[in-house]
């Protein structure tokens, strides 16, 4: 049985985010994306994009990048009969938010629009891909995705910021108080907490502390979770009270740090 293309839109603070899986051949002609990045990857066939006057082509494997208010086409082909792009249609606003927080002005170009680059291609297929399947975006992958996209794809006219001595006293003061509801916490209440930009607070959370934000907020919710284990009788409840989505992401999560299931532990002596 064929599989049909899919669509997705998500509304994320006050942006909407477009996911698409295309499994038909699209051709377009010249047009302009006024507000939004276009960027997407192919998985079968070719296309021959024509930006700036210039034909670039697309092949397996490659990601391209169409930024706003720029006229581009399409036309498209099939290889052994096949043809599956995924792309994503992401708000300048947001896009050049997570840009800016590299650079303190918005004065960058890309490098590139048509890029071969194996590791970030697989970064974007699993996110377009859960994205698809979920019925939540989960917002810290595209902005990882989006900043290791512009730090490695665009050249910014002045020197990219660099995190020197950055200290989180004030952040890891509060998060010891414990005087917050721990499955409200992201990384935006974070960043406020370190009177932050958001953007810039995830980018040097990360590299300096070595984990996404998100990820040592899932650290934080399998530590209080493995507190809470021996005193409730439902993991569902534990998993609802630590803040995970439901209780497969607080087994995926738990089995990451302990290598044992919830339940597992709740039964060890």
């Amino acid at each position: 049985m064929k599989k049909n293309s899919t669509m997705k839109e998500i509304s994320f603070k006050e942006h909407k985010l477009i996911f698409k899986n295309i499994i038909k051949k699209h051709s377009f002609a010249k047009h302009i994306h006024e507000d939004t990045y276009m960027i997407g990857i192919c998985l079968h066939g070719k296309g021959v994009f024509t930006l700036e006057n210039e034909k670039n082509e697309v092949n397996e494997k490659m990601i391209f990048i169409i930024p706003p208010n720029t006229v581009h086409s399409c036309i498209s082909y099939d290889i052994d009969g096949k043809w599956n792009f995924l792309t994503c249609f992401i708000p300048k606003d947001f896009f050049e938010n997570i840009a800016s927080s590299i650079c303190s002005k918005s004065n960058y170009t890309f490098k590139e629009y048509f890029i071969k680059d194996d590791k970030l291609f697989s970064h974007l297929e699993e996110l377009i891909r859960t994205t698809l399947l979920s019925e939540k975006l989960i917002d810290e992958e595209i902005i990882n995705f989006i900043t290791l996209f512009c730090e490695k794809y665009m050249t910014y006219k002045e020197k990219i910021k660099t995190i020197e001595n950055e200290k989180f006293e004030l952040l890891f003061k509060y998060l010891k108080e414990e005087s917050y509801e721990l499955k409200e916490l992201n990384f935006y209440k974070m960043a406020e907490i370190m009177k932050m930009n958001p953007y810039y607070f995830h980018r040097i959370f990360s590299k300096t502390i070595g984990l996404t934000p998100q990820s040592f907020i899932n650290f934080l919710r399998v530590s209080k979770a493995t507190k809470l284990l021996k005193k409730y009788d439902s993991l569902a409840s534990v998993a609802q009270d630590c803040g995970f989505y439901d209780q497969s992401h607080f087994t995926k999560e738990f089995k990451k740090y302990h290598g044992i299931t919830p339940k597992n532990f709740k039964n060890i002596p």
